[in-house]
């Protein structure tokens, strides 16, 4: 199976993620999202299915496409732009669930980003425990909210394999 349709089944892009995004849209915007936005938060990540996002660049860019497209078709143009407004590869302006779907990191329980990694190895960090890889990508991400989100997390994952791949080299 590949690592894209495991993280949306079991990892980092699964339900579980989407109730935490929930939260986190209602910690910043004090309302839950509506019937329609709720659908689209479901919906923002089904484009990792069937990927190997965590090794291909381009196909993670490419992951809000078919989110955005059901969206969509179920709602028209407000579904499309919330759902491809998440991801800032599809080269719309950010939407009303950027903020949440990243913020969703910086409140996500350390237990269930943890439980990540036994569905997601890639994501635990060289040199380190799960546990104590959650806690870094978490405070990757807190540090990452100071600055507005200006980086995405795979941005963040991707700088840190470099690291490592660095630091194998010394």
């Amino acid at each position: 199976m590949k690592q894209g349709t495991i993280s949306v089944l079991f990892g980092c892009h699964s339900p579980v993620h989407s109730v935490i995004v929930i939260v986190a849209w209602r910690k910043l915007y004090g309302k839950l999202p509506n019937y329609w936005e709720t659908s689209c938060i479901l919906l923002h990540d089904i484009g990792h299915w069937g990927t190997n996002y965590l090794d291909n660049i381009e196909e993670k860019k490419q992951h809000g496409v078919l989110g955005s497209r059901v969206a969509g078709k179920l709602f028209g143009q407000k579904g499309y732009d919330l759902c491809a407004g998440h991801n800032p590869y599809i080269g719309i302006p950010r939407s009303k669930l950027y903020e949440p779907d990243k913020y969703s990191w910086c409140i996500a329980p350390l237990s269930w980003i943890w439980l990540t990694t036994f569905f997601e190895p890639k994501l635990i960090w060289k040199g380190c425990t799960r546990w104590q890889s959650a806690v870094n990508f978490r405070q990757s991400m807190r540090k990452n909210q100071e600055t507005g989100f200006k980086e995405l997390a795979h941005d963040i994952y991707l700088k840190r394999c470099k690291e490592e791949q660095v630091g194998d080299k010394k």
